[in-house]
């Protein structure tokens, strides 16, 4: 257990506390602008020097990741919790786009019919 009521379960899996009563601060987030971020956040596969080259890792560094988002205590660090929310925020971002283009698509194909109706 932490400080913060995280933990490591019985099976192996890191557990992290996130209950509303546990938190502060919230502040909104932009889906899209967090899309528009996690597009331009170089990503890259990699090994921890102390693991040698055989065991690969896929990811960005923490440097960029605090430089997009400034989220965790520092550059240097990347919390697993910050990269969840921030993939979860980019697939509501997605969503959206999908959503209106899915919209665009649909007026132009009922555009398209009734250009077809009239040309026969």
């Amino acid at each position: 257990d932490t400080s913060t009521g995280g933990y490591l379960s019985a099976g192996g899996a890191w557990t992290d506390n996130s209950d509303r009563n546990a938190k502060a601060n919230f502040a909104s987030v932009q889906p899209r602008e967090v899309l528009a971020q996690v597009d331009q956040l170089p990503i890259s596969t990699w090994n921890y020097r102390n693991e040698g080259d055989g065991v690969r890792h896929l990811g960005p560094v923490a440097q960029d990741f605090h430089r997009a988002f400034g989220l965790g205590p520092d550059e240097r660090h990347l919390a697993a919790l910050d990269s969840a929310g921030v993939a979860l925020a980019a697939i509501q971002g997605l969503h959206a786009v999908v959503k209106e283009k899915d919209g665009r698509i649909a007026a132009l194909e009922r555009t398209l019919r009734v250009v077809q109706r009239g040309a026969v």
